[in-house]
């Protein structure tokens, strides 16, 4: 059985069995959301007024990240063990997954988030890891883009974080999505031959349909900004090191695509903000998922909508390469 299947089984486990830990650990230090009908649980903070309290009516632990960290790495290390390179993306992932955790629990401001992801997008650079050149897959070259492989990395790795955090509002949405752009980076890197990545895209897979099933509606557990951030940063130091390993650069254009449904709902939100004078980081209920819910979608049925979106997006680059 190729190894990312063990991965797989591995991170499905693990992170299965970490998931009632990561719940203990959401109340044991009141890191849950709704605080507005359990007074004096969770964080006492006004940045979020609207996000999941009027949609939520109990408090729910936002641990879920911890359960995927666990069982992600976990994984990881029994499959193959940590390279130098491998231990940067550890180290910027457990960086940013910290900063998170610590917004979820005393609701960081948006500057110190900013500059933990930008930290957290830097770690894996110094340890070699990040964009070293543009590529056109329709004609098959690619051009060195030197020092400006930095900021641009920088860029996609605090891209990917927020795209994935402000999609997470209704149960299973930024968990489904991740799960299936994983899916299609992993093919992609087997018919590319990139074992390394299938490994990584199988093992973030595994960890996410394991969390799916208590994250699903009705949910028993939220991904939190600890989850969303790190599965952002996961499936963007995916995509750079299957970028590394082959010169079509597909696999870049393949995550892009992958969360296409996130950075459509990204620009949507942020315009409507703007035209009604708000600032655009603020957390509202004016993403395309709340307006769905408002018009009276259920949030199994927009999830399931969402989920269908990303795999048909996810299908164009796996056409691509199979042609």
């Amino acid at each position: 059985m190729p190894l990312y299947w063990f991965s797989f089984l591995y991170a499905v486990i693990l992170t299965w069995w970490f998931i009632p830990y990561s719940q203990k650990i959401g109340f044991r230090f009141s890191i849950v959301d709704g605080v507005e009908t359990n007074p004096g649980i969770g964080r006492k903070d006004s940045a979020e007024p609207e996000k999941r309290e009027k949609i939520h009516q109990k408090a729910t632990p936002r641990t879920g990240g911890v359960a995927i960290f666990f069982g992600f790495w976990c994984a990881i290390i029994l499959s193959i063990g940590l390279s130098l390179q491998m231990f940067g993306i550890f180290l910027g992932s457990l960086f940013v997954f910290i900063i998170m955790l610590l917004d979820d629990r005393y609701c960081l401001k948006p500057a110190v988030k900013l500059m933990g992801q930008i930290a957290a997008s830097i770690i894996p650079i110094l340890f070699g890891v990040r964009i070293y050149f543009i590529s056109n897959p329709l004609l098959g070259d690619y051009f060195a883009i030197g020092w400006l492989g930095i900021p641009l990395t920088i860029f996609w790795c605090v891209a990917f974080m927020n795209a994935l955090n402000l999609i997470d509002g209704l149960d299973g949405l930024a968990g489904g999505i991740a799960a299936i752009a994983g899916i299609g980076m992993v093919i992609i890197s087997i018919l590319k031959g990139v074992m390394i990545t299938a490994i990584f895209g199988m093992a973030m897979v595994g960890a996410c349909l394991a969390f799916l099933r208590f994250n699903f509606h009705p949910a028993t557990i939220f991904l939190g900004d600890n989850g969303a951030h790190l599965l952002g940063y996961l499936i963007a130091m995916i995509s750079i090191w299957g970028g590394l390993k082959t010169s079509t650069g597909i696999i870049l254009i393949a995550s892009v695509l992958a969360i296409g449904v996130p950075v459509f709902d990204v620009v949507f939100s942020t315009v409507t903000r703007l035209r009604k004078h708000k600032k655009f980081y603020e957390a509202d209920l004016e993403n395309i998922h709340y307006q769905l819910h408002r018009k009276g979608w259920g949030q199994r049925r927009i999830a399931v909508l969402f989920y269908v979106i990303t795999l048909l997006l996810c299908l164009i680059p796996i056409l691509f390469v199979m042609r």
